[in-house]
């Protein structure tokens, strides 16, 4: 059935049309230009990745979509995110699960890939996979273990280094009889890059060769693992910051997890990346992709002895990461070595696995397989793991699509509905009109939400069976690997149907803070009426969505949507339709989810435990953030502290934010504000984090959220 849009004739939309392409032919510094940080939609293939884009929501909108839905999304009631990929029905993102595509090889459009035999083809291959779904799916892509997946590529990586070295030890050529027989021996005894004494025995009887020389060319053998591993690490944060995977110069949206195999291989995997994050690229520029997350969990990388011994010790840092200090926990020192890295680089984020939501009652730490029991995220903060239709996981799983709820254009009605009934009634007192006010303004306002969250619900669900009537042959690579599990079992030429029912549907909202300012005069980081009835909202909008579940068999989740373009787009419609109202729609912006005010000079530990409650409501996703002053590289067990308040206080996902500024003519790192201290350049990097994930220019983002920036605080300690 197609939908013709009631409030525009042809006529209108040909116009309205004609006036946005004019705005990109003539390369205007305009929000539609601006609005993916990560896309330089100014160039040829930018532009006319844009002019496909604008196009497609207008068809979208015209025929796709439910009169209601779109009438609701064009007066800025709600959003319906990545609009312009609504025609072509793919989903939004996915966490790949990569062990049978490295152990047995994987297909693409030209030829199969086969097993790959080294860490630098795993990296190499890693970056092939990222690339190429990219093109199948309007957002992220994630890896939910790369520590694990990666850590067969050093054990095999080091096998070749010793057998090389036995070979020029001994001497031999290396002709392929000689070869194989040493190949197949190393192959069948060594299982590990740290080989104990009697494995080193037993290779020491076998060749004929001293158990001391054999333990020496061990030890060669390891170092020259090192090295590789760094150099693959080094070639994959590179790689992902340049290739590109769509028009527009767009490099793919790439995340990692990480943080949790303490095999020796793992280890080593997590090691060098980190060294190659802070060593960053070329010029050493901060990375910006992938996003990596450390993955923190209690009795793996974490006690509470060994935190207490870090921070009472941490003028031996160095001696901690260079392992000449054992902890309790097996991946501690890489906890410590990602806390350096982040006061660096920014990256990367931290996943607390021990708070509820996010344990698994399967996960075993003896399990070689435990990472299947562990959730993962998109680094922006979209999070798939609870399955209705599925084992409880991340792996094979993604985003199918999700939509924002307008929170202060409801507040502003609501404050004005409330205010027009609150003048015809009689009070014994200012107390008692206050208290009837507040009440009537918190209950209108959470019956306008619930109205909006069915709504919400009912059109993702309309989008949800539009995208089950794609064919298979439409997403020839994640078909043909299975990448979303499920899909590889249809045939090329039927609908998707069922195969997509262990993705998620969320169920977005915007503005928190701002409603709070407009039914208030005060938002939830200061005032305990707007607080709990923000808390009270999310809590209502999460106990719909487990009914729906209920109702549909559907992974239906709250989230707490990254608005990025649509921060200015909501807030720019309630402006012209409602004028200025302060804290409300007197900015260019409105503030992301359930955050504090940015302009709100709460302490760091303060924000922490007022968010943190919010994230168990919102699970198809959530971020907490705190914006710290000077030089943070300084300041490691200040990290440190932090991410343990995280990890008490309920906080699933959070990162930490504090000025990276680097001066792109002498090098010089440190904080600047408008020339370089050294060569006084003004061609300064501010790398900046937007939404969960950074760029390096802030001439890249679009207005809202440079005026959000600019607005941010510091959080005092």
């Amino acid at each position: 059935m197609k939908y013709r849009n009631r409030e525009e004739t042809p006529m209108q939309i040909s116009g309205t049309l004609k006036n946005i392409i004019d705005g990109i032919v003539t390369v205007e510094k305009n929000d539609i230009n601006n609005e993916n940080a990560n896309m330089s939609s100014m160039t040829p293939a930018g532009q006319m990745m844009r002019f496909a884009s604008e196009v497609s929501k207008m068809y979208a909108l015209e025929n796709l979509i439910s009169p209601k839905f779109a009438e609701a999304h064009q007066k800025g009631e709600i959003h319906i995110h990545d609009l312009d990929y609504y025609p072509s029905k793919t989903t939004t993102c996915l966490q790949y699960d990569l062990a049978d595509m490295f152990e047995h090889g994987f297909q693409t459009k030209h030829g199969y890939i086969r097993e790959a035999k080294s860490i630098s083809t795993y990296a190499t291959l890693a970056t092939i996979i990222f690339q190429t779904n990219q093109n199948e799916q309007h957002g992220g892509q994630a890896i939910p273990a790369f520590d694990f997946y990666m850590a067969k590529g050093v054990l095999k990586s080091f096998r070749r280094h010793f057998r090389y070295r036995i070979l020029s030890f001994l001497s031999l050529d290396y002709v392929d009889e000689t070869n194989k027989k040493v190949k197949a021996f190393i192959n069948e005894n060594i299982h590990t890059i740290l080989p104990d004494d009697s494995v080193a025995g037993k290779i020491s009887e076998h060749f004929n060769i001293e158990k001391a020389q054999i333990k020496r060319l061990l030890e060669i053998a390891y170092d020259d693992t090192r090295l590789e591993t760094y150099q693959a690490m080094e070639g994959f944060l590179h790689n992902l910051n340049t290739m590109h995977s769509r028009g527009g110069n767009q490099v793919v949206f790439s995340s990692i997890n990480y943080g949790t195999d303490f095999s020796e291989e793992g280890r080593m995997v997590i090691r060098e990346l980190l060294k190659a994050t802070e060593d960053g690229l070329g010029k050493r520029e901060t990375p910006i992709f992938p996003i990596q997350i450390f993955k923190v969990k209690e009795g793996l990388s974490y006690s509470e002895e060994d935190y207490k011994f870090a921070m009472e010790n941490i003028d031996k840092i160095d001696d901690m990461l260079n392992g000449k200090i054992k902890f309790k926990t097996p991946n501690f020192d890489l906890l410590l070595l990602a806390c350096r890295t982040t006061s660096r680089r920014l990256f990367p984020n931290f996943l607390f696995l021990d708070t509820s939501f996010n344990s698994h009652e399967r996960w075993d730490i003896n399990d070689p397989m435990k990472y299947k029991y562990e959730v993962a995220t998109m680094g922006c903060r979209t999070r798939v793991f609870e399955n209705l239709n599925g084992e409880k996981s991340s792996l094979g799983r993604g985003n199918l699509s999700f939509t924002s709820i307008n929170f202060p254009r409801i507040a502003i009605e609501t404050r004005k509905k409330i205010e027009n009934i609150i003048s015809t009634m009689t009070f014994d007192s200012e107390q008692e009109k206050e208290d009837k006010k507040n009440e009537m303004l918190k209950k209108e306002f959470q019956s306008k939400v619930k109205e909006k969250t069915y709504l919400v619900a009912e059109q993702l669900l309309e989008r949800y069976r539009f995208q089950q009537t794609a064919l298979a042959k439409q997403f020839p690579f994640m078909r043909a690997n299975n990448l979303w599990k499920g899909m590889g079992e249809v045939d090329q030429n039927s609908e998707l149907y069922d195969a997509l029912n262990t993705g998620s549907l969320s169920i977005g909202f915007v503005g928190g803070a701002n409603a709070m300012y407009a039914l208030f005069d005060a938002e939830h980081g200061s005032s305990e009426i707007a607080y709990n009835t923000l808390y009270e909202t999310v809590e209502m909008m999460n106990e719909i969505a487990e009914e729906l579940r209920k109702t549909h068999k559907l992974n239906y989740s709250i989230l707490a949507t990254p608005a990025e373009s649509l921060a200015g787009r909501f807030l720019k419609i309630d402006r012209k339709e409602f004028g200025e109202i302060e804290n409300v729609t007197d900015k260019d912006y409105y503030v992301n989810s359930f955050h504090i005010d940015v302009r709100n000079k709460v302490g760091v530990f303060e924000k922490i435990k007022k968010e943190a409650p919010f994230h168990k409501l919102t699970s198809g996703g959530h971020i907490t953030y705190v914006e710290l002053d000077g030089e943070a590289r300084k300041n490691i067990g200040v990290i440190l502290k932090i991410v343990k308040t995280m990890k008490d206080s309920g906080i699933g996902y959070g990162s930490i934010n504090h000025p990276v500024d680097r001066c792109r003519t002498c090098g010089t790192e440190t904080i600047i504000d408008d020339k370089c201290p050294v060569c006084g350049s003004h061609d300064i990097s501010k790398i900046r984090r937007i939404t969960g994930y950074l760029t390096g220019d802030l001439d890249c983002w679009n207005s809202a959220k440079k005026a959000e920036e600019k607005d941010r605080v510091k959080h005092g300690l």
